[in-house]
């Protein structure tokens, strides 16, 4: 699940419901649902078959199941990005999957000036999926630890923002270009620490995100679970009914 992405449209005119959390017992029950509703009949139908051909079915029908946990799992994730950047108005939607080769992912164009107030906002959206798996799953999954993964993507930025865009409460006119960001990280263990809270910071706020915006993450994260990708026309339309189940929270 990647995600250096973007995020969408402006929200005013939003429910202003005051969404309460669900119960570990009602997201398990969700969790079934949206698995059953993916795809009702993928399991193979019931037959006589001898006890090799009942083992290889059961193993089948095992592998299968881990395929639509993981794909519940992704459609979370994948919605949690676009809910938060519909949220935080951080650019435009244009696709959004939980089929692609690497994993799943929400395409998009960035729009306005890069303030810190925005990065911030996108540092939170790129987060905003680990925190949806942790707060609706219940369970965080290992990144890929690829450099477009979440974590990698969230951390570039934070250390840009450190570093060479100017917005570090120490010596925010340096300006520090550096090559091999990990290497700095390792032995730099003060900018390390201010570029660690940047994250945490961003990632307090996606997990209070979550929880009030999470009407709208399970909407669109089971239209996902069972469309895979959404795009175009469909793709607009279903975010206009997810904007109508944000909630508006104060600033």
């Amino acid at each position: 699940m990647t995600a250096p992405d973007e995020p969408d449209e402006d929200v005013t005119g939003m429910d202003q419901r005051c969404v309460p959390p669900l119960s570990r017992q009602a997201r398990s029950k969700r969790k079934t649902r949206a698995i059953e509703a993916a795809d009702e009949n993928s399991l193979p139908a019931e037959g006589p078959t001898d006890a090799l051909g009942s083992a290889d079915g059961m193993l089948k029908d095992s592998q299968l199941l881990r395929s639509l946990q993981l794909q519940f799992r992704m459609s979370v994730h994948e919605a949690a990005h676009a809910v938060a950047r519909l949220h935080l108005d951080l650019g435009s939607i244009v696709k959004i999957t939980i089929e692609a080769p690497e994993g799943g992912y929400v395409a998009g164009t960035m729009s306005g000036e890069q303030t810190e107030a925005m990065l911030t906002g996108v540092l939170i959206a790129a987060l905003a999926g680990r925190a949806a798996e942790e707060k609706i799953v219940g369970s965080v999954a290992a990144g890929s630890g690829s450099e477009s993964c979440d974590l990698a993507a969230a951390t570039a930025l934070a250390f840009d923002m450190e570093t060479v865009m100017g917005f570090s409460k120490k010596w925010p006119l340096l300006h520090r270009k550096v090559e091999d960001r990990a290497s700095t990280l390792a032995t730099d263990h003060e900018l390390a620490a201010r570029v660690n809270a940047r994250l945490e910071s961003a990632y307090a706020v996606a997990r209070k995100m979550v929880v009030n915006q999470e009407i709208a993450i399970d909407f669109l994260g089971e239209i996902l679970l069972a469309r895979k990708t959404l795009e175009g026309d469909e793709l607009d339309t279903v975010l206009q009914q997810v904007k109508q189940r944000i909630v508006a929270t104060p600033e």
